[in-house]
């Protein structure tokens, strides 16, 4: 497409970028006679409407912001079915590139650079705009070390390596937030997240969370341990590591409330760790200088000095130097160096300033789950910077472990409600389960702390969970003598559960007999409970010879007697004979076992005889 001229005007000299939506080349504006970068949508996505219409609305959006930190939009078009928007051409580089040249970058200069960003951020924020893709790719570095970023409120690029939630992208999955990875709404606080995730890899050469799968690597932002920065670069304060830890909090409202607060928080750094006043780079293109006060900087705007008002004035600042030279270090009073306060009370913060010379000034209270109630979680100046007797020492002191509210996960499933709890910080205490009527199996019946009540974050959160309505409750049948294969038929029918099988040899059993079972029979047990048995190896037991005497009734002329055995070969006929009435009966009969021998007189039982 380079050489193509768009509405006679743009003229698109080369190819210098390509991504999922869209490429971008270098071009002329005809008219102001100057090089501008050209975005042109590509054709697969031109000819969709859902695509062109979020092209045309955000880009438009993007195109009303104007800031120094920012690739500004000058123009954006349309040409039969090509759709294009017309930026500043930056001639530099992308902090990924610099990143993986130099990585991890020095201090001073990521945390300029974090700066920067949040710069643009503030602008656009304010201007109701939101990123959504903030990245090291999208972070455009000109060669005088201005910071600009890129692809503000555009659509983003379709990769592997970017997350979808409903057919709608939402960012890169390596910076990605939570609140994006769950497809919730997104608020300023989302671009503070993935702001975190870019110092992070700065400071380290490593992203934050990383896997094979971007699925994986999602999950990852929602459920696990924000890393340390100081675990892989020792040499990041510990001031600066939790403003990266902040910025990154799960929950959006554990976060920085602004791009302007995380910048601020970031100055503050600077003036603690490298200078009070300017920051030169060893390369020499940024500069950063500590802003003037009100008053002073509107005198200096206003005054300009003529050049021998300037010469006189060299001249008195020389002598007054030779004069501050003489006078040495009592002209401005004795200096002491800033004591170690980061952990301590206020009360011995003040103690210690005191025999000093030096004067504590609590600049703020922030809540903090690491930090006592009242004591210093930050100072001004780092331990050991000298300054003069009398200097008041700026600390951020905490006002304890901010409470969290419970979440109600009472009728979750018990994945959702574990799930819930760890989005809110707190984590899965002990587990139980009962019947019940009301809650379908697997629902969380109660929990405790109750959802509502407020809670130190980390704290665990015990759940109730039910298994069901109350089965039936059924009757244990008696298996003891029976086959394996009967035992196993019965249990069916009674819905109940064959279990383990444990085989032994017995001469009491036959092979294949049960004889034993781990739930006594007569007992009362839950529908659908295990059963487990013990079945006989064999060899069994031996036969014995017994001899059964008895004397017949006289009401009857003649009686047919019956003699049934019931041993462990299980139960049968062995002996069928009619005898006269008052006759004394001798039987011998073979058992196995021991069991019963049933004596029947006309089809009537009359004696049982235990074996």
């Amino acid at each position: 497409m380079a050489g193509t001229i768009l509405h006679d005007r743009y003229e698109l000299l080369e190819k210098i970028g390509e991504g999922g939506m869209s490429i971008v080349y270098k071009a002329r504006c005809r008219i102001l006679d100057r090089i501008v970068a050209v975005k042109v949508l590509k054709e697969e996505f031109a000819r969709d409407e859902n695509f062109v219409h979020r092209f045309k609305t955000e880009a438009l959006a993007a195109a009303s912001l104007s800031h120094p930190n920012l690739v500004n939009i000058y123009d954006v078009g349309q040409q039969d079915d090509c759709y294009y928007i017309v930026m500043e051409y930056v001639q530099g580089q992308t902090l990924k590139e610099l990143i993986e040249q130099q990585a991890p970058l020095p201090i001073d200069r990521a945390v300029d650079i974090a700066i920067m960003i949040c710069d643009g951020l503030h602008h656009a924020h304010e201007k109701g705009i939101i990123h959504r893709d903030i990245k090291p790719h999208n972070v455009l570095i000109t060669d005088f070390g201005i910071v600009k970023v890129a692809d503000f409120g555009i659509a983003q690029a379709i990769t592997k390596q970017t997350i979808t939630f409903g057919g709608n992208v939402v960012g890169s999955v390596q910076y990605i937030s939570p609140e994006q990875a769950k497809g919730e709404p997104l608020t300023r606080a989302t671009d503070i997240y993935s702001v975190g995730c870019v110092m992070f890899e700065m400071l380290t050469g490593q992203i934050p969370y990383d896997a094979d799968s971007p699925i994986t690597i999602a999950l990852k932002h929602i459920h696990d341990d924000i890393p340390s920065v100081r675990a892989l670069n020792p040499e990041v304060p510990v001031g600066l590591e939790g403003i990266i830890t902040k910025a990154m909090q799960k929950l959006p409202q554990h976060r920085f409330s602004t791009a302007e607060e995380l910048r601020n928080a970031l100055l503050n750094i600077h003036n603690q760790y490298f200078s009070n006043y300017t920051n030169q780079h060893k390369n020499g293109k940024t500069l950063i200088m500590a802003p003037l006060s009100k008053g002073r900087g509107q005198e200096m705007a206003k005054k300009k000095l003529r050049p021998a008002a300037a010469i006189a004035l060299l001249a008195i600042l020389g002598l007054f130097l030779g004069v501050i030279n003489g006078l040495s270090g009592s002209f401005f009073g004795e200096e002491v160096e800033v004591p170690h306060l980061v952990g301590k009370s206020i009360k011995e913060a003040d103690q210690e300033l005191s025999k000093l010379g030096l004067k504590l000034k609590i600049l703020s209270w922030q809540y903090d789950n690491e930090v006592e109630k009242d004591h210093i979680i930050s100072q001004q100046y780092v331990e050991g910077f000298s300054v003069k007797k009398g200097r008041e020492i700026e600390v951020v002191v905490s006002k304890g472990t901010q409470l969290q509210k419970v979440p109600d996960v009472t009728g979750m499933d018990r994945s959702a409600a574990e799930i819930e709890l760890r989005n809110y910080g707190f984590r899965v205490g002990k587990i139980d389960k009962t019947y019940d009527e009301k809650y379908k199996e697997n629902q969380v019946i109660s929990q405790e702390p109750r959802g509502g009540t407020e809670a130190e974050p980390g704290e665990y959160v015990d759940l109730m969970i039910s298994e069901g309505p109350t089965p039936e409750r059924i009757t244990m049948p008696d298996l003891i003598g029976l086959k394996l294969e009967k035992a196993r038929e019965i249990l069916r029918k009674h819905n109940l559960q064959l279990g383990e099988i444990t085989k032994q040899e017995s001469d009491a059993y036959y092979t294949d007999q049960v004889m034993d079972q781990d739930t006594e029979a007569g007992v009362l047990i839950d529908e659908n409970s295990i059963v487990n048995l013990t079945v006989s190896l064999g060899p069994g037991p031996a036969a014995q010879a017994r001899s059964l005497v008895f004397q017949l009734p006289q009401e009857q002329d003649f009686y047919k007697v019956v003699i049934k055995v019931n041993d462990a070969r299980g139960e049968r006929k062995v002996y069928d004979q009619m005898h006269e009435g008052g006759d004394q009966v001798v039987v011998g009969i073979s058992h196995f076992g021991t069991g019963q021998a049933e004596i029947q007189l006309n089809g009537m039982p009359y004696r049982t005889i235990n074996l």
